[in-house]
């Protein structure tokens, strides 16, 4: 009887530590993801790090009127940690001759590469 007791404890002792053992493993492979944001004038920049020096951004915000262009990019200046600017360029466009005034929503999304240290910034420029 006391040899059964015995085995019985030591089988359930080793599957114990084999589900420990199997939950440490899977929780150290996935990386913990942060969310940041900036806001600047009327955009928002919100941005995360996803692991092996990849890092996904969204910029979000309004225009006056639809008669705006819109671009963003990512510039990453050399240094350590790299300083990341994600700029925003905001042109109205001289082509349109009547405008409404309109609010139009402005969603762009993108990724970079940088480590996970990197300083990140928006800088939105409005081109009038």
């Amino acid at each position: 009887m006391k040899r059964k007791t015995i085995l019985i404890l030591t089988i359930l002792f080793l599957f114990i530590v084999a589900v420990g053992i199997t939950i440490s493993e899977l929780t150290k492979s996935r990386p913990t993801v942060k969310t940041y944001q900036i806001s600047e004038e009327n955009l928002t920049l919100t941005y995360s790090y996803t692991g092996d020096n990849n890092w996904e951004y969204t910029v979000t915000g309004e225009t006056p009127t639809p008669c705006y262009n819109v671009s963003t990019e990512a510039i990453i200046m050399e240094s350590y940690p790299e300083q990341v600017k994600i700029r925003v360029t905001i042109v109205k466009d001289t082509t349109v001759e009547i405008c409404t005034t309109v609010i139009e929503k402005y969603n762009y999304t993108g990724t970079f590469k940088a480590s996970s240290e990197a300083k990140v910034s928006l800088s939105v420029e409005n081109l009038k």
